[in-house]
């Protein structure tokens, strides 16, 4: 009897080994895997060797279950939270486990969890274009700064600079939804779009210009109106030269247009002809300041 049992366990202990190994693309479980296979110390005693195994062989029956369920399918209930980074300059992306999509620009961090009965993201730094999959049943919500951005199939945008966010939605419906109560709840149609700026919202539709706004994933960054601080931190996430600004004149300047990213010297300068601004560079910084 004891050994049909350890039998049965190696049996399903390869299986879920071999759907770590189906599992190339899938970057949910390929960081289950390296939690799996992570080197630990040789000389340990024998009741932590079993532990140690014991853990593997868990994580492993779980990937296996989640991997048996198939594209499309839900990710278990317990599914483990995954935190995704990209470096500055790099765009990542990031197939979900549902099928759906997730673009993190450049020097951003987002956290993902999924589960039988919710799909979140948590966006901490930096942007996110979303693709959703349609599923009523499990809510996809991006939850960052003191908002939750509720959809079910949809796409949009979630962008965070300092004190500020900005949520765009190319198509679908979306629920914004705020920590504060008192604050209440925007709906937000297809082209348009939710700026929260020092805690007041504005909403607007800007129809066509959608398409400018989600640009970056293809290398252009488009500003539209928006305060030159805000701008120049987005333009801080492309390049290992920055934009620095002290002078809170030149911080509310309003800027519009659209810029490659990664050409912080060539918007820079631009900037510096078009409001009569001094580009001041010192090592990799380039600090705009007023003219004199």
């Amino acid at each position: 009897m004891a050994r049909d049992e350890h039998r049965r366990a190696l049996e399903s202990a390869e299986r879920a080994w071999g759907a770590f190994e189906e599992a190339e693309g899938d970057e949910i479980l390929a960081a289950m895997r390296r939690h799996a296979l992570a080197g630990r110390p040789r000389v340990w005693s024998d009741w932590r060797r079993i532990s140690a195994m014991a853990a593997s062989l868990l994580v492993a029956a779980g990937a296996g279950l989640y991997f048996a369920q198939g594209p499309g399918h839900r990710a278990p209930v317990s599914a483990p939270a995954i935190q995704y980074v990209s470096a500055r300059g790099e765009v990542k992306q990031i197939r979900l486990p549902d099928g759906g999509g997730m673009t993190l620009d450049a020097d951003s961090v987002a956290i993902v969890q999924f589960a039988a009965d919710r799909r979140t993201v948590q966006l901490t730094r930096g942007r996110a274009f979303f693709v959703v999959v349609h599923d009523p049943s499990r809510p996809f919500a991006v939850a960052a700064l003191d908002r939750r951005v509720v959809a079910v199939g949809t796409r949009f945008d979630v962008n965070l600079t300092a004190g500020a966010l900005t949520v765009t939605l190319e198509e679908g419906r979306l629920k914004v939804a705020s920590a504060d109560r008192a604050a209440g709840t925007v709906m937000l149609e297809a082209g348009q779009q939710l700026v929260e700026r020092s805690g007041r919202d504005t909403v607007r539709t800007i129809g066509a210009r959608t398409a400018n706004a989600v640009a970056w994933r293809t290398g252009l960054v488009s500003f539209d109106d928006q305060p030159l601080a805000e701008a120049a931190a987005v333009m801080n996430r492309y390049s290992k030269d920055q934009i620095v600004i002290g002078d809170p004149a030149v911080a509310s300047m309003r800027v519009s247009g659209q810029f490659r990213a990664g050409e912080a010297d060539r918007f820079a300068q631009t900037l510096a002809e078009l409001y009569g601004l001094k580009p001041v560079r010192r090592a990799n910084q380039i600090e705009l300041v007023r003219g004199g």
